[in-house]
Formats: C-alpha cells, sequence, structure tokens
C-alpha cells in the first residue's frame, strides 16, 4: 500500500511539474510582442473554427469535451465518457465547403479518436497564358487532413492527449503534403472549479507544392535558336503550417441542478499573427439539454476580422444512454459576411 502511494505522489508530483513548464512556455504570449507575420505560412483551412459549441464560444482550451477536441484539444476527448460521432458541414465563402467528421471511442486504457478536415474550394475555369483567355477546361483544389487522437486521463484532476495527422493540399496536378502533431492538457485547479488548458496545435514539417502542373518547357540559351529544350521544374517555396499555442482558464461560475454558467479565457499565439485574447461563456438550462454560448474571438489582434460569436445548443438523452446533439453557432465577420456552423453529435 505504500508503494501504491508513493507511485501517486511522484506521478503528481510530476503533473504539477509539466503543468508548471507548459505555462512557462506560454509565458512569452503574454509579456513579449510579436510580427505579425500574416500570410506567411500555408494550410490555413486548420484555422477555421471547428465545432459548433467551442466555435460559438471562442475561448474553449480548457473547457472543450467532444470530438472537436481532436483538433483543439486533444486533451479534452479525455472525460468522453460515451462513444460519439461530430458531423460537421458548413458553406464558406464563394461557394466553399468546410467539412469536419469526428468518431471517439472511450476504453479502459483511454480514449481514442479520428477525425477527417476538410475544405473544398470547388472548381475553376483554367486559364493559360498562351491561350490568352479561358481554355474551356476546369480544375479543383481542396485542403484536407487525417488524424488519430489518443487521450487519457493520468489523474482524475489532469487530462493528457495527442493527435497525429496528415495534411494534403491540391491544385490541379499539384500538391503538398506534411505530418503534424497536436498536443495539449487539461488540469482541475483546487481553486473554485477552475480548469486550466494548454494546447499546441499544427506543429509539424513544412509544406510544399510539387507537381507536373510545374513542369515547364525550358530555352538554356534564348539567344540562339535550335538548342535543346529539356523540361524544368518549377522552384516553389517550403511553407509551414500555423502554428497556434493557447492557454486557457474555464471556471464554472455558477453551478445548480438545472443551471450552470461556464466562462472561459484563451489567450492565442498564433505562428502567423500577433498574440490576442478570446473570451467566452455557456449557459446550461434545463439540466444540460438547451446551452446559449456567446464569445468575443482574437481581442487586441491586428487585422482581426471576426467580430463576435454566439450560438444554441439542444441534446437529449434516451434512458438507454444514446444521445443526440443539434449545436448552432452565428459568426460575424468583417468585409466578407456571416457564416452559419451547424453540427450533428450522435452519443452511444
Amino acid at each position: 500500500m505504500r508503494s501504491l502511494n508513493k507511485i501517486f505522489m511522484k506521478t503528481e508530483r510530476m503533473t504539477y511539474r509539466l503543468v508548471w513548464t507548459l505555462m512557462l512556455l506560454a509565458l512569452p504570449m503574454v509579456v513579449y510582442p510579436q510580427l505579425s507575420k500574416v500570410g506567411t505560412s500555408a494550410a490555413e483551412f486548420l484555422r477555421i473554427p471547428v465545432g459548433a459549441r467551442a466555435s460559438s464560444m471562442a475561448a474553449y482550451t480548457a473547457n472543450i469535451n467532444d470530438g472537436s477536441s481532436m483538433v483543439l484539444n486533444p486533451a479534452g476527448l479525455a472525460t468522453l465518457s460515451n462513444s460519439e460521432v461530430l458531423i460537421e458541414i458548413t458553406p464558406w465563402y464563394l461557394d466553399m465547403t468546410h467539412s469536419f467528421f469526428g468518431a471517439a471511442m472511450p476504453t479502459e486504457k483511454g480514449v481514442f479518436g479520428v477525425h477527417v478536415l476538410s475544405l473544398n474550394y470547388g472548381e475553376f475555369e483554367e486559364t493559360t497564358a498562351e491561350a490568352q483567355g479561358l481554355t474551356g477546361r476546369t480544375f479543383s483544389a481542396y485542403s484536407v487532413s487525417f488524424g488519430l487522437t489518443y487521450a487519457r486521463q493520468l489523474l482524475p484532476q489532469f487530462s493528457i492527449g495527442g493527435t497525429a495527422k496528415v495534411v494534403h493540399e491540391q491544385i490541379a496536378k499539384s500538391s503538398a503534403s506534411a505530418l503534424a502533431f497536436d498536443i495539449g492538457t487539461v488540469y482541475q485547479t483546487p481553486f473554485d472549479d477552475i480548469r486550466f488548458g494548454v494546447s499546441v496545435t499544427n506543429f509539424g514539417s513544412k509544406l510544399q507544392m510539387n507537381g507536373n502542373d510545374l513542369i515547364i518547357s525550358s530555352d538554356p540559351d534564348e539567344s540562339q535558336s535550335g538548342n535543346y529544350e529539356p523540361d524544368a521544374l518549377l522552384a516553389t517555396q517550403a511553407f509551414d503550417l500555423p502554428l497556434m499555442l493557447k492557454v486557457g482558464l474555464t471556471w464554472d461560475a455558477f453551478e445548480r441542478e438545472n443551471a450552470r454558467l461556464t466562462l472561459s479565457l484563451d489567450g492565442n499565439n498564433p505562428s502567423n499573427n500577433t498574440q490576442s485574447v478570446s473570451v467566452g461563456g455557456e449557459l446550461a438550462l434545463a439540466n444540460e439539454q438547451v446551452m446559449l454560448r456567446a464569445g468575443l474571438p482574437y481581442i487586441g489582434q491586428e487585422e482581426k476580422i471576426e467580430t463576435f460569436t454566439s450560438g444554441i445548443g439542444f441534446r437529449y438523452r434516451t434512458s438507454n444512454g444514446l444521445g443526440l446533439g443539434f449545436s448552432y453557432s452565428y459568426h460575424g465577420y468583417d468585409y466578407l459576411g456571416d457564416v452559419n456552423k451547424l453540427s450533428i453529435q450522435i452519443l452511444f
């Protein structure tokens, strides 16, 4: 029994050290300024909000606990008590479609999940310099990521999770692929039901376009005629993924049998923009069957286009454990218009 207690004490000390280490790593986000670097990363579809619940609150790092955790903070998946499927299809700008599918299953050794995230850009009419206009042909473009997630509770008050994913972008016959990782933690502090979360997402290799569309004929010496003109491959630059560090706090400010008010705060440190803060809240009524949500994303970020978010959610669970949830979120944007998002959640 003593040896078992020593193991638990040692594990708890390691957990505290890990939490403090993550906090120290996140400190520069608050203390030091950073250049904007807008437009310097590839795979920007990874930054589009996923999950109507999380995106309607704007701040979710320490509060997310559904299938969207796999791409937002994998540690949030550790608290799942039932298997879950989350489906989301969002009409984006200019006939683009943003989609997410995630499935997770809890086991005795933790929670396993798989997801597919994509952005379909649609069909485009081809133009070339030689044709001086439309060729009559079309081409398509899309971005997609496939990921596997594992999360578990190391201690009753501490969860950790990670996602490994392949990111692929395709335009006509040219493409780029990369391997990326997400990692996150959630810690239930002893202070007034406050949860502390840290996530690092989209850490991985660079994306560099390659393909048949980049092959052109070349003339080594244009000053002379009759030269052999070999095929040449246009050089492309490699771009980083949109790395994001988030540090969040969540507080259950009010909790009764049929009502709960949760407030959340996130600090955001992206690799392609300046630091910012997001705030949000969720009011749950009727024994967690009706939820009202709202948030303010990226406060203080330069060239910010998001204005505010809001949403509503419904959840119903039968006596045999089967559940169905619907979440809607509204996203206000400057310049381009608004976005409406709907998520369907199946629990079994």
